[in-house]
């Protein structure tokens, strides 16, 4: 089966899944940033006993570190943003082409059969509906 151009799909699980990858990668990932950001810059700042120390030694690193979050930041966002568009690709562009070939199928189209890609994780499952309908149609 040729490679699907369309990463987007109407199918509501698509975007269950997108967001629910979205949110495994991205809400651990700025979690654990963000404390570090914090533990590292709140033990900086208490270790250092005079606000000019502070200030002279603290900002120059803050400044650093924020030139390099600025850079770093949205790379990163778009990283896992492709990767949830990846993965939920991967379960909803199945189940999108095999409830069209069903709706075909039960238009009465009995030579029809259910085709997806080697690589789908539903391919079984495509298979055995192919078995079933040539069960049916003899």
């Amino acid at each position: 089966m040729a490679w699907r151009m369309k990463w987007f799909m109407r199918h509501p699980i698509q975007a269950k899944y997108l967001l629910l990858v979205l949110m495994a990668m991205l809400g651990p990932t700025l979690l654990i940033g963000f404390c570090l950001y914090t533990l590292i810059f709140d033990f900086l700042a208490r270790q250092m006993v005079f606000p000019e120390a502070i200030f002279a030694n603290l900002v120059p690193v803050i400044d650093r570190v924020n030139n390099l979050l600025v850079l770093t930041l949205p790379t990163l966002c778009l990283i896992i943003l492709w990767c949830a568009i990846v993965i939920s690709h991967r379960f909803a562009g199945p189940i999108e082409r095999l409830e069209k070939d069903l709706d075909q199928i039960l238009s009465g189209d009995k030579r029809h059969r259910v085709r997806l890609r080697k690589s789908d994780d539903l391919k079984g499952v495509a298979d055995r509906i192919n078995a079933l309908v040539r069960q049916l149609d003899n």
